[in-house]
């Protein structure tokens, strides 16, 4: 399996932080983004954070050549992470003990 690729994780987690630090400081000032403003960034960090873990064994040749469809199906959110949740079964069951 090759070994993790530092240069691009590291490029796009920078990229996704610059983003929401940007989004963050246009939220703390008058000029707070729009709903569709704030869609448009939130999906730009998404973006990143997806490259970072869906290219992070790619080599850096490949990563600078990649295709439109490559660049579609990365910037996808990846199947290994699930998104974090509370086991409403396991809760209810708390719940009702009282």
């Amino acid at each position: 399996m090759p070994k993790l690729n530092w240069e691009i994780i590291l490029s796009n987690i920078a990229e996704a932080r610059e983003q929401l630090e940007a989004l963050e400081k246009r939220a703390n000032n008058e000029k707070a983004p729009t709903e569709i403003e704030l869609q448009i960034m939130l999906e730009h960090a998404y973006h990143h954070l997806n490259f970072a873990w869906n290219l992070r064994r790619v080599s850096t040749e490949r990563y600078s050549r990649l295709t439109d469809k490559e660049f579609n199906k990365w910037s996808k959110l990846p199947k290994e992470i699930e998104a974090w949740k509370i086991d409403l079964k396991k809760n209810k069951k708390a719940k009702t003990r009282k």
